[in-house]
């Protein structure tokens, strides 16, 4: 049963799944370097408790602010990485949330 396609399963996967983060339309279009985002996902944080969330955003930050982008506010930016900085037990936090729940970057 372990070894069949996740589609010939009995379950259902969500193709598109929400997000508690509110990316404003003007950044729909927009898209981060890809290096830049290999910087942010190999800072990534798990929410064990043996991490420290206040050093992973303080360190988040710091590579973050490394980049400067035209055409779009910084904290647009934030919001929109900040996700890839994500794994593990963290990531499920931030997934489990209603959507639209976080809609700037104080907020999270």
């Amino acid at each position: 049963m372990d070894d069949e396609p996740m589609w010939a399963a009995d379950h259902v996967v969500t193709l598109i799944p929400s997000s508690a983060i509110t990316i404003p339309e003007s950044a729909k279009e927009f898209a981060i370097k890809g290096n830049h985002l290999t910087l942010v996902k190999g800072n990534q944080f798990d929410g064990r408790t043996k991490t420290d969330p206040h050093k992973h955003i303080h360190e988040f930050l710091r590579i973050r602010d490394m980049f400067k982008y035209r055409d779009i506010e910084n904290e647009v930016v934030r919001l929109m990485m900040f996700p890839l900085s994500l794994t593990g037990e963290a990531k499920t936090w931030l997934d489990e949330l209603n959507e639209g729940t976080i809609e700037t970057w104080d907020e999270i």
